[in-house]
C-alpha cells in the first residue's frame, strides 16, 4: 500500500517542529559568551534607574535587560535580577523597554524578550541570555566577574 505523499509532509513538519522546540528549549535562559564585545553607551540607549539617568556600570557586573510591553517573563525576570542586585555587592540591573526603541532592538540583535546582555565594570558585554534566564545561569555569570 502506498503512503500518502501528503501524509509524509505532515509527520516530517511535526518532527522538524518538535526538533526546533527541542533545541529552542535546551539553549533558552543560557548565557552565550560574546568575544570582542562591544562597549554600551548608557547614553544612548538612555538607561535610567528609579527615573535617574544611569551614569555608570555596576562595580562588578551589570545586567542589561531588554523587556518590551507585551512580554510575559520581563517582569518576573527583571524582579529577580532586583532582588539580586540587593543581595548582591557590585552587580546593577538595568531594563530598557525596546517597544519603541528599533534602533536598539536592531543594533544589539534583540529577536526576543527578554534579552539579557551581561557587562563588566567597563560597559563591555561578554554575554548574552536569551529569554528568562535560569538562577544557575546567572549565578555562574556573576562569578566570571567577583574575584
Amino acid at each position: 500500500m502506498p503512503i500518502d505523499s501528503g501524509l509524509l509532509a505532515i509527520v516530517g513538519l511535526l518532527f522538524l517542529a518538535t526538533l526546533f522546540g527541542l533545541v529552542w528549549k535546551a539553549t533558552t535562559g543560557r548565557a552565550k559568551r560574546i568575544k570582542g564585545g562591544v562597549q554600551i553607551d548608557l547614553k544612548e540607549i538612555g538607561a535610567t534607574k528609579n527615573g535617574l539617568p544611569v551614569t555608570k556600570f555596576g562595580e562588578h557586573t551589570t545586567f542589561l535587560q531588554f523587556s518590551s510591553e507585551t512580554c510575559s517573563t520581563c517582569k518576573q525576570t527583571a524582579k529577580i535580577f532586583e532582588q539580586l542586585e540587593k543581595t548582591s555587592h557590585g552587580v546593577l540591573h538595568i531594563e530598557v523597554d525596546v517597544t519603541h526603541r528599533l534602533d536598539l532592538a536592531n543594533k544589539f540583535g534583540i529577536l526576543q524578550t527578554p534579552t539579557t546582555l551581561v557587562l563588566d565594570s567597563k560597559g563591555i558585554v561578554k554575554s548574552r541570555i536569551g529569554g528568562a534566564p535560569k538562577q544557575s545561569t546567572i549565578e555562574e555569570e556573576i562569578g566570571h566577574f567577583v574575584i
